[in-house]
């Protein structure tokens, strides 16, 4: 038997062996969650990106696969990328003193460890992503943003030197000088009618 032949066999062999892990894989899976950017404003959109992995033996690395360095898993595991098909992610924000905003994630079309979402954040702070299906927030499962306060016109104080006055100033003065001119027409006119009639000496 070739070196091809025994080589076709091994791979198919570990092939097997990483399918019938994959039930198991699901429930020992890993998540990284990230965000970018990291600082934004508010109501600004934040794009939240997920990563899925499975913890593998160090010595059982398939041909071809992606083993990361063990984040989060043992230092004798690696963290193998690896798909979870249709899988309810339940992602929120959180901030005290706000409610909880949830984040829909979608897989990304191009890769199936990858999925995404964006949120945009109501108010400023530190908020926290959280991947809920991790009640105890093992590392990978939260991330953090941060919110500045944006400008907002509505909000903004007036500069302190403003002269409030000069606007209704204006105004009054714009009616005033036009029953000025008014009146003064009617007093020319009233004038000019009376010296017609004077009498001719």
């Amino acid at each position: 038997m070739g070196r091809t032949a025994v080589r076709a066999l091994v791979g198919a062999g570990l092939l097997l062996a990483s399918l019938a892990m994959a039930p198991a894989a699901r429930a020992a899976g890993e998540v990284v969650v990230a965000v970018s950017p990291s600082e934004v404003e508010v109501g600004e959109p934040v794009e939240v990106l997920l990563r899925t992995f499975v913890p593998i033996d160090r010595q059982g690395i398939l041909p071809g696969s992606s083993p990361r360095e063990p984040y989060p898993a043992p230092s004798d595991l690696w963290n193998l990328l690896y798909p979870w098909d249709d899988y309810p992610f339940d992602v929120v924000a959180q901030h005290d003193g706000d409610a909880d905003v949830a984040v829909q994630l979608a897989r990304d079309p191009s890769d199936s460890t990858l999925w995404r979402g964006t949120v945009s954040l109501p108010s400023a702070g530190t908020w926290t992503i959280w991947v809920r299906n991790f009640p105890g927030k093992e590392p990978g499962s939260t991330t953090s943003v941060t919110v500045r306060p944006g400008p907002s016109a509505a909000t903004a104080s007036p500069p302190i030197n403003a002269a409030t006055t000069t606007s209704p100033a204006s105004i009054e003065a714009g009616p005033a000088t036009l029953i000025g001119a008014l009146v003064g027409l009617v007093v020319g006119a009233l004038v000019a009618l009376v010296w017609r009639r004077r009498p001719t000496s």
